[in-house]
């Protein structure tokens, strides 16, 4: 897996412009984005920024704890938002029909996605949150293609 790019972020606003900066610089329709982070890292913020890179309104932008999935329709392309905190085994994510998702039109984004980690087929995109203190985060992308 490569790192593409690290960010320090000092806020919520910050997070989800960081955010929207990997959208415009790395993230492609049809690649997973899979979000790691402990609870309360700022998974949700940072797809809150995806979702306003792709013309949704991030107000709109909950997460998908209890419903495993909220699909956001913007103005060219469909944000895909799953949790997979709640999921006991991959059989439970091919239940979804998780393939689906992954369409030219769309971007996926999970969060937990790195919980099954082993099951997914390159390529696609690791985004590692971790808090340093406070509201301080460390923002990390990756990226694994199948030559690596």
């Amino acid at each position: 897996m490569t790192l593409l790019d690290r960010h320090l972020s000092f806020s919520e606003k910050e997070t989800m412009k960081i955010a929207g900066q990997f959208t415009q610089k790395y993230f492609q329709p049809g690649i997973p984005i899979l979000l790691s982070g402990r609870l309360g890292a700022g998974k949700t913020y940072f797809t809150k920024g995806i979702a306003q890179a792709l013309g949704i309104p991030s107000r709109d932008v909950m997460s998908p704890s209890f419903a495993l999935i909220k699909e956001y329709s913007g103005p060219v392309y469909t944000l895909n938002h799953m949790d997979f905190y709640r999921l006991e085994s991959w059989q439970d994510v091919e239940l979804l029909g998780i393939e689906e998702y992954f369409s030219p039109t769309s971007f996926t984004v999970i969060e937990w996605g790195d919980r099954f980690l082993v099951y997914f087929s390159p390529p696609y995109f690791v985004v590692k949150l971790t808090a340093t203190n406070g509201k301080n985060r460390l923002i990390e992308v990756f990226y694994q293609n199948d030559e690596q």
